[in-house]
């Protein structure tokens, strides 16, 4: 299948892809109809390619922006402001896949899925040096791999006048960058997720916090210090300038994301509450820059310091915070693993208690049926996160560049809702 897309550079905006599929349902075999407790089993392969575009709109066009930093004599202008890419093309992926689905006993059903995702040409803001008169430039930059783990399984619990089913999912990715474009080994390296060859596109890279000094209060970062036999030592420093920048050792890749569902229902009365839940990966908590700041922002509101934290009092103290100083503590609020925290949480999506009036009642009003019910989104959240919402997103933001996937900044925490409704068909 041959694809074009005006999204990309008139030079290279078609792309070829394709599809291979098979499966095999072993339970319809004769040497399996024996076997009871297997209900259905089916085993699944497929491989084939796809193309990505979703990068935003123009982004192969050199265009300008009209604004008042563009002005001339108080007359509107316009000036340069994204670099041109006449060669910008699909990002293409390939993924080999095996699944499984199998049953047992008409009541627990499992499927599982192995896949490798090859993606090459990868699409990407490439920061430009200020020299060039552009912020940045879209390129296919490289090649990335994706392999992980899913499965679900249904099961149901109670199958008679009281109902009770269970949903449940995980999922496992892990990502590696296998190459950049023009043999580099990373873009970006001065920013604090530098893609890099063999790291998870999401690595975190920054000065790492190494606490407070319990002499004086000052903020302690480490420092790499490399010896004449050129080893490596950790030393510790209150200048940031002097501060190494280095990986944390995390990602703003969870380790896994999830979800289940539990629904009961007995004589028209349901009841249904459905959780999801991430696991394992480290936000950078931006907001705290600003109300976790030691006293630079002395206008602005001190958050309330979790259990477990204290602030630095008198010399002896192991503190978790800087000793606040009016105009700030030798640059404490800069960036760096202090305000990275476990982003992982759980979290109840939606409860849903409903009634389904019986259709005896409704009959003689001519209603064929009608469920009255009442729900609730995002009423309670699991987390050790001291930010407003511990729920991120792993994409870069069209509308502010300068945001980092993966943090969390100023934004309003997701909405919590109650629904009261009538559904009714006639």
């Amino acid at each position: 299948m041959h694809e074009n897309s005006s999204r990309f550079g008139l030079n290279k905006s078609g792309g070829d892809f394709y599809q291979l599929g098979a499966s095999w349902i072993l339970s319809n075999e004769q040497f399996l109809k024996e076997v009871k407790p297997i209900s259905f089993l089916k085993l699944r392969a497929s491989y084939g390619t796809t193309g990505n575009a979703e990068i935003g709109d123009y982004p192969s066009l050199g265009l300008y922006a009209i604004d008042a930093s563009a002005s001339y004599g108080g007359l509107p202008g316009a000036r340069p402001d994204q670099k041109g890419n006449p060669d910008l093309t699909w990002e293409k992926q390939k993924t080999a896949n095996i699944g499984l689905d199998i049953g047992f006993w008409n009541r627990i059903d499992l499927t599982v899925d192995l896949y490798d995702k090859r993606s090459n040409a990868l699409l990407f803001k490439v920061p430009l040096p200020s020299t060039d008169g552009y912020g940045y430039i879209f390129q296919n930059v490289g090649a990335l791999k994706n392999r992980g783990l899913e499965f679900s399984i249904n099961t149901k619990n109670f199958t008679g006048e009281f109902q009770w089913e269970t949903n449940f999912n995980m999922a496992f990715n892990r990502n590696t960058i296998l190459g950049l474009t023009e043999g580099k080994d990373a873009i970006n390296p001065g920013g604090s997720q530098p893609k890099a060859v063999g790291r998870d596109i999401y690595d975190w890279k920054m000065p790492i916090w190494a606490g407070v000094d319990p002499n004086n209060g000052d903020p302690l970062w480490e420092k790499v210090i490399t010896d004449a036999d050129g080893v490596n030592h950790i030393a510790v420093t209150n200048t940031y300038a002097q501060a190494t920048r280095q990986y944390t050792g995390t990602s703003a890749s969870p380790k896994f994301t999830g979800g289940f569902t539990n629904t009961f229902s007995y004589k028209g009365i349901s009841l249904s509450a459905f959780f999801n839940f991430v696991y394992g990966n480290e936000v950078y908590n931006n907001s705290r820059a600003y109300f976790d700041n030691d006293g630079l922002y002395e206008s602005y509101n001190a958050m309330v310091l979790k259990s477990g934290w204290s602030r630095w009092e008198k010399v002896g103290d192991v503190a978790t915070h800087p000793k606040p100083v009016l105009g700030g503590n030798h640059d404490s609020n800069q960036q760096s693993s202090r305000y990275l925290e476990d982003g992982s949480y759980i979290r109840l999506r939606n409860i849903t208690l409903g009634y389904q009036i019986p259709t005896s009642w409704l009959s003689k009003i001519k209603i064929s049926s009608a469920r009255i019910f009442v729900s609730g989104d995002n009423l309670w959240t699991g987390t050790k996160f001291s930010g407003i919402d511990p729920e991120v997103v792993l994409a870069p933001d069209d509308n502010d560049p300068n945001v980092v996937p993966g943090s969390s900044s100023f934004r309003y925490p997701i909405s919590k809702k109650i629904l009261f409704g009538v559904n009714i068909s006639l």
